[in-house]
């Protein structure tokens, strides 16, 4: 090789203008608190490192504190937040009483932070307050000066990286922070895992994509100009920008074989630049490669073997022709280490090595990390060294090895609240198992508790189902008569973790009985206590209170005879059992007493330091208030909980966001619609499904509220397409769609929704349970759509009354036999019933007098406040309605005037419409000016509501076939509708239909209908 060419990062950034304006649009906006996340997407060696450079030179001359963090290539290592472990150790070194303040930073630094033999109650918790202390480290350090975190290299990024990435961008609010991360985008087959994390950050409002694509060939023949710095005469720059195909890797690597004749491929091209080295430097390169894209010198020199002056002068060549570069950027105290200069190199030479070459050198590697007399099994190195060492081991055919260090590499993602890692290393030690001798000598632990570990780890990472398998496993292996107490606490922690998962109730129940069965003999004891605290937790689910209160009784005086662990475990099985007591002595009907006893149950609960019981007594307290119809004490409740859990890192615990519901629910109740939709915002992944799904539904109720349609119809159809099961899911949903379908003129469906929750609420594990309350809202719901499709023809009138009447004959059924809170129908329950009945005279004779009653029986949603809620301005709506088919006009505009003073201040767009046009169809002036006269007919609207709705998109263009889409109808029923409109309006054509109709107010101004449709 005659020559070395320039290195690209030394040279000025060529092209990119749009993709610097978007970084420098970012670090401005996040310097004046607007934070921003940017995807920087693009082709190995398409010129990501260099643009990061690029974003972390101008963030430093801008006052920026700059924080990297590497995702490296570790194959199955899955080494738990390796770029995250990097920034919270420049931060240790940089900001030491910032870390020292967030205790939970310990589990990233270098080294691990071993936690504390917790409960499984408690060790859910972990991994949130890991994130939530690295999310709080930034927003403190953002106070002082803006922040950029770089997470490079995300295609490799292990999981509890990606959620933690997630978490960070989901709450991108009002900090001074930009965090960019790359990835390569051809490395994203059908089923990497980073492709559904990306479909869901990318919908962020905070978040943007920047895709890198090559550079245009005018750019990249300057990038070459200015890499070959007149070396290469003119033609053959043109022929490597051309072959470079705009990708700057490609362009450097071409320039710097230029002078050996142009190799014809990459990796032709990238071999080639290896094999013009020396015999030596190439045999360090080949070991270099089986380390990873990093190596320590260390290592290099113990696995080659070579004298130090040999080692040097081939390092000193691989440093010199750009295929390593040093490392300067390692933390303190480490050794010194080298780096490919770009993956694409490294990957190159280590597929050239031959099978026996690669597992040799894999074992060599492993040999070096397992040190005899190390602390770990088979004498492990130091923590952060197992994940490592586990890969080497399996590739080098060390599968006692690899079982060894897989258990401590889970062990060790547990101490860093890693459960996905955890999952991961554990299954692989139980692949393990059957091939290794002595299995449990070699991993120091028995099958059955790494098998546990294994199911805490697939249910603390979204996957409940394998968590559940996996504990049942446990179960197996585990020897009921040699250790009755680890039997018992097994199955209670099985039992709880069912009961999270709807549709396994009855498996709950079993494995809790059993729980107690197993130590029913045994001296009183913690796990005693705490296996009475469980069944009788799962009982309650199961309306059994009887039995739930002598088993929570039962637990209380068992914890009572135990004394005072350090650790808090009686505290906390005793605060779950007063919780539990609590909630069945509310069912008997004593709200007062039950209160009592959750005030008991709170500071035991704190003083345990079991957070999720805890939470669950805040939860439990807010819950009986609603129910009471004491919101604004509900809300404080819930605010106060969630303020708790904020403060413990806790926020999106199982508990924590059950908080974040009913806060949601609450607030819209209350009729603060902008603080439901707020608390309504979540990403997911960090998060359960079941409650990231009860969360989404409870949002949907202000999203159809407001009239954003199309939002909720998305989420709608993606919340049904999980088949849910648990009942609040089921309720909300039904809930949500049918209102939506109701303001959009398909009462039909409507109708559906309606049946669909209702039939969800009796079947499955509920259908043996008293029915829900929740059937009351339903039933007013599906009373409503037959009113509305008699209305509009699509039903006949006898038909409609039949239906209404079994509506409203299913929420009556409710209100009997359902099992209220607190032993009676709470106003809630009350004033649905009212509404279903009121509904009904819509078919069987209007009634102005059933919708004051229903007015009067909402009123506990604003404290008596003048200004009606959203449930009183659509009353008022309706009676005002009733009024006028009755004569009874005095009371009709002071009501609309009220219905739609609630419905602006709300931004109830569709019920504002709704009010608006009864309005103009009566000649009621909303405002203080006169209404405006208009030539319509006196009585009734000429059009049905059918009608109306065909007449709306034929004014907006659309086709017979197009409205029929639109409306879940037919394109003949979409005519058969028009043609009864022409005849009504006296018109020979659809558009003098629709001229006729504007003309006589019959429809609102066009920006009025597309608002009611999407605004």
């Amino acid at each position: 090789m005659t020559g070395v060419a320039r290195l690209g990062v030394g040279i000025e950034l060529v092209g990119r203008r749009h993709e610097v304006s978007a970084l420098t649009a970012a670090l401005d906006g996040a310097a004046a608190g607007t934070p921003a996340g940017l995807l920087m997407a693009g082709d190995a060696g398409v010129g990501k490192s260099r643009m990061v450079a690029e974003a972390a030179g101008r963030a430093a001359a801008a006052g920026f504190t700059v924080l990297v963090g590497r995702c490296l290539d570790t194959a199955e290592s899955a080494l738990p937040y390796l770029p995250f472990t990097e920034v919270v150790g420049t931060l240790a070194a940089t900001h030491p009483t910032l870390v020292a303040e967030h205790v939970a930073l310990r589990h990233l630094l270098p080294g691990g932070f071993t936690r504390p033999d917790t409960t499984g109650e408690r060790r859910d918790l972990g991994q949130l307050q890991v994130f939530d202390a690295v999310l709080s480290a930034l927003q403190e350090l953002g106070a002082a000066a803006p922040v950029l975190l770089v997470v490079e290299d995300l295609h490799w990024a292990d999981r509890s990286s990606r959620d933690l990435l997630v978490f960070l961008l989901s709450r991108l609010r009002g900090q001074r922070l930009v965090v960019l991360a790359t990835y390569r985008s051809d490395d994203l087959h059908r089923r990497h895992p980073l492709r559904p994390v990306l479909s869901e950050l990318v919908r962020l409002p905070a978040v943007e994509r920047i895709d890198l694509a090559p550079l245009e060939h005018h750019e990249a023949l300057e990038l070459v100009r200015r890499l070959a710095d007149g070396s290469l005469p003119e033609p053959v720059l043109h022929g490597v920008a051309r072959r470079s195909e705009g990708n700057a890797f490609f362009a450097e690597e071409l320039v710097s074989a230029a002078g050996d004749g142009l190799p014809h491929g990459l990796v032709e091209v990238l071999v080639a630049r290896v094999e013009g080295l020396s015999p030596t430097t190439q045999r360090v390169l080949r070991i270099a490669s089986v380390a990873g894209r990093r190596v320590s010198h260390a290592r290099l020199a113990a696995v080659s073997g070579l004298p130090v002056d040999e080692l040097e002068q081939a390092l000193r060549e691989a440093v010199a022709h750009h295929v390593l570069v040093a490392a300067h950027d390692e933390p303190a105290g480490t050794d010194d280490a080298y780096a490919f200069r770009h993956a694409l190199l490294r990957e190159a030479i280590y597929h050239e090595l031959l099978p026996g070459e690669r597992s040799r050198l894999h074992a060599a590697y492993a040999a070096l990390l397992a040190v005899p007399g190390g602390t770990g099994p088979r004498g492990v190195a130091e923590p952060g060294h197992a994940a490592e060492l586990a890969h080497h081991a399996m590739a080098g055919h060390d599968l006692p090895l690899a079982l060894a260090a897989s258990v401590q590499a889970s062990s060790e993602a547990a101490d860093r609240e890693a459960p996905a890692e955890v999952l991961l290393h554990a299954e692989r030690a139980l692949e393990l198992w059957s091939a290794v001798p002595d299995a449990e000598g070699v991993a120091g632990i028995g099958e059955a508790r790494l098998t546990r570990w294994a199911a805490w780890g697939a249910s603390s990472t979204g996957d409940p189902d394998r968590g559940i398998a996996l504990g049942r496993r446990a179960l197996e292996l585990v020897d009921e008569h040699q250790d009755p107490g680890l039997s018992s606490a097994i199955g209670r922690r099985y039992a709880l973790r069912l009961l999270d998962l709807a549709g396994h109730e009855q498996e709950a129940l079993a494995a809790a009985r059993h729980a107690v069965e197993l130590i029913a003999h045994e001296p009183a004891s913690v796990e005693q206590a705490w296996a009475h605290a469980v069944l009788a937790r799962v009982l309650a689910k199961f309306d059994h209170f009887a039995e739930a209160v002598a088993e929570a009784e039962t637990a209380l005086r068992v914890a009572r005879q135990v004394p005072v662990d350090p650790d808090g475990d009686a505290h906390a099985a005793t605060a779950d059992a007063l919780v539990t007591l609590a909630v069945c002595t509310e069912y008997g009907g004593d709200p007062e007493r039950a209160r009592e006893l959750l005030a008991e149950a709170k500071p035991l609960a704190r003083r345990s330091g079991d957070l999720a019981v805890e939470l669950r007594a805040f939860y439990a307290v807010g819950i009986s208030l609603l129910d009471e119809g004491r919101l604004a004490e509900a809300a404080a409740e819930f605010a106060a909980g969630g303020e708790r859990a904020d403060a413990t890192g806790t926020t999106w615990s199982a508990y924590g966001l059950e908080l974040r519901v009913a806060h949601v629910i609450t607030r819209y109740m209350r009729g603060e619609w902008d603080t439901a939709e707020a608390a309504a915002e979540i990403a997911g992944e960090s998060v359960s499904a079941t409650v990231a799904f009860r969360l989404a539904a409870a949002g949907l109720l202000t999203t159809v509220g407001r009239g954003r349609f199309a939002a909720a119809q998305r989420r709608l159809a993606e919340l049904r397409e999980s088949a849910p099961v648990d009942e609040q899911v089921i309720t909300l949903v039904g809930q949500a769609g049918a209102e939506a379908a109701l303001w959009q003129g398909r009462p039909d469906e409507a109708a559906r929704c309606v049946r669909e929750a209702v039939a969800g609420l009796n079947t499955g594990a509920y259908s043996d349970l008293a029915p829900h309350l929740g059937r009351l809202m339903l039933g007013a719901l599906g009373a409503a759509a037959h009113a509305d499709m008699a209305a509009a023809g699509l039903q006949p009138h006898d038909e409609a009354v039949a239906a209404a009447t079994e509506m409203v004959r299913v929420a009556e059924e409710a209100a009997e036999r359902g099992l209220p809170r607190a032993g009676r129908l709470g106003p809630e329950g009350r004033a649905w019933l009212t509404c279903a009945r009121a509904e009904l005279t819509r078919l069987v004779g209007p009634d102005p007098a059933s919708w004051r009653e229903v007015v009067s029986a909402f009123a506990y949603e604003t404290g008596g406040a003048a200004t009606p809620g959203y449930r009183q301005a659509y009353a008022l709506w309706r009676g005002a309605e009733a009024a006028l088919a009755t004569g009874e006009r005095a009371q009709v505009a002071p009501d609309l005037r009220r219905a739609r003073a609630a419905a602006r201040a709300l931004g109830a767009a569709p019920l504002a419409e709704a009010v608006h046009g009864l309005a103009e169809r009566a000649g009621v002036a909303l405002d203080d000016a006169p209404p405006t006269a208009r030539p319509e007919p006196a009585g009734p609207h000429p059009l049905t509501p059918r009608e109306r709705s065909v007449l709306v998109l034929v004014a907006r263009g659309l086709t017979n076939r197009q409205a029929g889409v639109e409306l879940f109808i037919s394109e003949k029923t979409v005519s058969v509708h028009l043609s009864r409109v022409m005849a009504k309006l006296g018109a020979s054509s659809r558009t003098e239909a629709v001229s006729i109709a504007y003309d006589r107010g019959l429809l609102a101004p066009p920006d009025r209908e597309l608002a009611r449709s999407d605004p």
